[in-house]
């Protein structure tokens, strides 16, 4: 049997929907799987285990003919089925290219309705209900298998490090497995998901100040959030032996490192999501985004919040323009942290 996943994008998408990966070879092991995605994200997936092609598409790019021509290539694959875990329009119509026998979720289960036109099996499953489930149940529909969500909690780490990485990770950095290193992403795409600059540099003075074999590593991707990084150093003016600022790292660095962490704490965002992939303890911090709709917490994995209401009766629509992330109190996110890394 040979399926097709479409995920092209984003980055936290693409490290949650990995989930499936595990629960379909586990079902059967000799089905081949086949993963689009958006070339820019493509690191992510390389050399995954349970992967056995990838097809990076230049849409961010849009390089559309390019595109299309992969996809008329792929199309010659003769697909068992083709799972949408993306659930958008564009990466409907990507699966309609692929094959006729297409699953996605039905037009009350997405956010973009339309999408639910270019599938052939349907899947009716709450909007709100989290993505974890979401995708393990799209999965366990389209193959008829016994999945359940509750299997999801004793999921092995859906993405393995590179020995040779983090070997080298660990003599670049000049790590020590005996201090509790922890790792911090400053940054997210959208703005009003970052946690204030101000109130970071005062929660990594207080863990700090807390344990001497405390040791933080700040992790940007982008230049603004290096410049972000740059400026948190300066306001917190701590020795720079125990606040480290990292180089940019690439997508399967960061699988490395994040692995060799103590604990990882950030915004809601890729980096942080990778955490829980690599069942890491982890903090996330959540303003306008609804925590329980993309984390799965438990005895390592938390996450903090704004006191954010949500509707669970009414599709769940980001709203760019609300910035209650700033209020969360930094000694919230430090009494957090102090449970789980004195939890070993």
């Amino acid at each position: 049997m040979k399926i097709a996943i479409v995920r092209l994008s984003a980055l936290g998408d693409i490290i949650q929907s990995a989930i499936v990966l595990q629960f379909i070879k586990a079902f059967k092991s000799d089905i081949e799987i086949h993963w689009f995605v958006d070339e820019k994200f493509k690191e992510i997936l390389s050399d995954h285990r349970h992967i056995d092609r990838i097809y990076a598409l230049p849409l961010k790019e849009k390089k559309l003919l390019p595109a299309l021509t992969i996809l008329l290539e792929a199309r010659k694959n003769n697909y068992d089925a083709v799972l949408d875990l993306q659930g958008l329009i564009k990466s409907a119509l990507v699966s309609r290219i692929l094959s006729y026998n297409t699953f996605g979720f039905d037009k009350n289960s997405l956010r973009e309705s339309l999408a639910h036109n270019f599938y052939n099996q349907k899947l009716s499953i709450s909007y709100n209900e989290n993505v974890f489930v979401r995708y393990l149940s799209l999965a366990a529909f389209a193959l008829n298998a016994p999945f359940e969500p509750r299997e999801i909690h004793f999921k092995r780490p859906l993405f393995v490090a590179n020995p040779t990485l983090k070997e080298e990770l660990q003599r670049r950095l000049n790590l020590n497995f005996e201090h509790k290193n922890i790792l911090i992403h400053t940054g997210s795409s959208v703005e009003n998901k970052i946690y204030p600059q101000t109130r970071l540099a005062i929660l990594c003075k207080l863990l700090i100040a807390y344990d001497a074999q405390i040791r933080i590593f700040l992790a940007w991707g982008s230049e603004g959030e290096k410049k972000f990084a740059q400026e948190l150093m300066e306001l917190g003016k701590m020795d720079q032996d125990r606040l480290v600022l990292l180089p940019r790292l690439s997508l399967q660095e960061l699988i490395a490192l994040t692995k060799m962490m103590r604990l990882i704490i950030g915004n809601d965002s890729g980096p942080t999501h990778l955490a829980f992939a690599m069942n890491k303890p982890s903090i996330t911090i959540f303003g306008a985004s609804w925590d329980k709709r993309v984390c799965l917490l438990g005895p390592q994995n938390k996450s903090i919040n704004a006191g954010k209401k949500f509707n669970k009766n009414k599709n769940f629509k980001f709203d760019k323009s609300d910035f209650c992330i700033r209020r969360i109190d930094e000694e919230e996110i430090f009494a957090l942290a102090k449970d789980l890394l004195d939890e070993g």
